[in-house]
Order: structure tokens, then sequence, then C-alpha cells
């Protein structure tokens, strides 16, 4: 029983995140397979995908100069291909995925390289991105909705970038509605300033008769190697985003939930799902936008991207757990005053001081400042309502992902009911400006 009910949590997390989609630095030892870090090897049998030295650089692109890269090999030789899975399934609006390249070798015929996936599939590619040698030495980027055949080619941008040299190259693929072939794809090519807003693409949008991708997309992945007379290029290529908009303001929240965190390992007993509501920095204080990321039980963070809220003054409305029916925490605000939120994205830390949180409403608990929970009927305050309930779901053994669970254990013991204890002889309520 315990291990299905902690199958059917790990299910609901991974179904639940709306965070960033991926975002990869290769942060990681130089040296290291890919596949130490989440990437997955789905195909060929030779040259490993590393993380390799140096990373890339380009001015004012997210990641630029963060930890090192990956270098696919030139070769018509097998060669491993990898994936990295999406933190959440995107089947509708737009998929944006983002990188540094810089492409050392290529074929006059070309190949992708990069492509989405969806998130059933190891060979089903779409928004495919090419690279090829002109007659001219210089490289063109292409893109295609999915596979090309003697009739449908890979759209191509004008022979003009250097090899060596540093490129931003972003894929989008635009989920349409009207039939199941309407689905576009676009690329962007960036030797300069990347526009805040996004610009008419270098290539596309393109559709084609094929069918749409089907579920999802859930996955993106990189490929080597070589078919027939068509190989793709040698390429260092580092800062994968992948994103729901096309400059989103993300930020990493650094929190701990009270009931979850253990002070003598300083991390919590599990990874789990915040919503953060953007609220407007002035009264009626309402929702402008909000993200939910799982925030990582031994970082303590999660990265929240918000795609819609334009530059401004807001506060973090934190709220723990997705699902209404399992959560237990007080909601809690950022800082007094509001945050100043750009596209820029940035970081937040509510653990580092009580004022972190509006009106200081936050417990110490050796050294970090934690967000009150118990709160299981969600009014607001954590009062004898709570206790009882929590108390009667320990006494019949409760157990699962449940609001009664305070202290992330799947358990519902005598643990749980002093937390909610404590809290109530207190008088622990959420604290806002409205």
């Amino acid at each position: 029983m315990k291990k299905i009910i902690l199958i059917l949590c790990f299910a609901f997390l991974s179904s639940a995140s709306f965070a960033q989609l991926i975002n990869e630095n290769f942060n990681y030892p130089i040296g290291d397979s890919l596949t130490y870090h989440n990437w997955v090897a789905f195909s060929g049998a030779g040259y490993g995908l590393l993380v390799t030295s140096p990373g890339l650089t380009y001015p004012g692109y997210p990641g630029s100069g963060v930890g090192g890269a990956t270098t696919l090999t030139f070769t018509s030789a097998s060669a491993q291909d990898v994936y990295k899975d999406f933190s959440s399934n995107k089947s509708s609006g737009s998929v944006y995925a983002s990188f540094m390249v810089k492409v050392d070798t290529a074929s006059a015929v070309g190949n992708y390289f990069a492509s989405f996936l969806p998130s059933t599939s190891t060979s089903n590619y779409y928004g495919r991105v090419y690279a090829r040698i002109a007659s001219n030495g210089k490289v063109a980027f292409g893109v295609s909705k999915s596979s090309t055949n003697a009739t449908i080619f890979a759209a191509y941008s004008d022979s003009i970038y250097n090899y060596g040299s540093t490129y931003v190259v972003v894929v989008k693929y635009k989920f349409n509605s009207g039939t199941n072939t309407d689905d576009e794809v676009s690329l962007f090519v960036f030797d300069g300033a990347i526009p805040v807003n996004e610009p008419a693409p270098t290539v596309g949008p393109i559709t084609t008769t094929q069918n749409d991708v089907s579920p999802d997309l859930g996955r993106f992945a990189l490929r080597q190697g070589a078919s027939g007379s068509s190989l793709t290029p040698a390429a260092t290529v580092d800062g994968i985003r992948v994103t729901g908009a096309w400059n989103p303001s993300i930020w990493n929240i650094k929190l701990a939930i009270q009931g979850l965190y253990n002070s003598g390992s300083g991390t919590l007993n599990l990874s789990d799902t915040v919503i953060v509501y953007l609220r407007n920095g002035s009264s009626p204080f309402n929702v402008v936008d909000s993200a939910v990321s799982v925030v990582d039980s031994v970082s303590l963070t999660g990265n929240f991207e918000f795609d819609n809220a334009p530059d401004g003054n807001y506060y973090f409305d934190v709220v723990y757990r997705k699902s209404p029916q399992t959560r237990n925490g007080i909601a809690t605000w950022s800082k007094n005053g509001g945050q100043n939120i750009t596209r820029a994205g940035g970081t937040y830390n509510f653990t580092s001081a009580a004022s972190q949180a509006y009106g200081n409403n936050q417990q110490l608990n050796a050294g970090v400042y934690t967000i009150y929970n118990g709160d299981t009927d969600q009014d607001g305050i954590v009062d004898l309502t709570d206790l009882i309930t929590t108390l009667n779901a320990a006494s019949g053994f409760t157990s699962g992902y449940v609001n009664t669970d305070v202290n992330g254990d799947y358990q519902v013991n005598l643990a749980d009911v002093l937390i909610v204890y404590n809290n109530a002889s207190i008088f622990v309520s959420s604290v806002t400006p409205l």
C-alpha cells in the first residue's frame, strides 16, 4: 500500500509543474556524461555526449558563461542521441527552445541536431533544427515541422553565419486548433541583441500536410550521426532553455515549509508543489499571473516562470501544494512593499529572514525561516478545527498525500497533531495587505 501511495504522489508531482520546462547550463563536472544529469540516452552507440569546457558566452543571454557546454561530433558512425524531459508536458499555446550554438563543421546536405519530442516517443521529432555549409563557406540554419521527404523539405536561413562564432537559436512550436495538420514551427537566429518582444522569425512560420504532434511535447533532444551523406554538425551547444513564452520572467525562489523542514539535515522531507501567484503591488492587489513548480527537497528552491505579467512591482503570494484538496499551508506573501519584477527574472529567498515574508510571518527553525502550515481547511488560520481534523485523521491511521499529513512523511500521526496544536496555540494565521 505504501508503494502505491508513493507512486501516485510522484505521478502527481510530475504532471503538476508549470515551471520553466528546461533550464540546462551544463553546470556539472567537466567530463561527466550527460546521462549522469537527467539526460536519457535513447539511440546510437558511440561518441557519448559529455560535459565539455569552455561553456559558451553571448551578451545578455541567460546562462551565458555559466558552467560548461556539450559538444556534438561530426561523424558518419553511430553516435549517441539524448533527450531531457520537460518539467511538464505542453499541448497548447507555444513552446520555445533557445540555446547558444557554435558550429565548427557541417555537411553540405545538412541534418538536424536538436528537436522536440513528444512525452511518449523517441522517434517522432518535431521542430527539428538543422545546420549545413553552403558553397560560400558560410553556415545556414534550418527548421522543419517534422520529417522530410522528396516533397517536404527543411526551410533554411540565408547562408550568412560563420564557423566558430556563437549564435543564439530559438525554435518555436505553435499549437493551433483548426485541423490536425495546422501547427506551425519557426526559427530565430540571433547574432546581436535579443529583442525583448518576439520579432519576425528568421525562417517561417511554416506548416505542412503532416500530422501535428500528438499527444504533446515533453522532451528536448540532441542528435549526432548521419543519414546517408547527411551529417549532423560538429557543434558546441549550451544554455538550453525551454519555456512557454518568448521572454518570460523566471524566478528562482527559495522557501521551506515548516512541517517538512528537517533541521538536522537542512532538507525537506519531500519535494513538493508550490503555486506562486503574482499580485499587483498596490490595492486591490489583483492576481496578474501565476506559476507552479516543484520545490526541491535539498536546495529548497523552485524555478517559477511568469509568462504574462508586464514589468512592475508585485507581491509573491505563496500557496503550498497545487491541489486544493491536499493543501495545509498558510498563504504567505513576500516582503512589505513588494518586489520589482522584470523580464530578466531573478532570485528571492524566503528562508534568509523573517522580513522576507509580509508581516514577518514565518517561523525560525535552526537558522532557517519557514512558512507555517497546518491550516487543513484553508481558512487562513490554524485553529481548533484544524486540530480536530488532524487528530481524527491520526486516530484513523490515515496515510498518503493528504492535507492532514503536515510533515510530509505520508502518515498522519502524533507528529502532525503536535505541529497543528503548537500553531493553533499561538494563533498562526495568514498576514497580507488585503
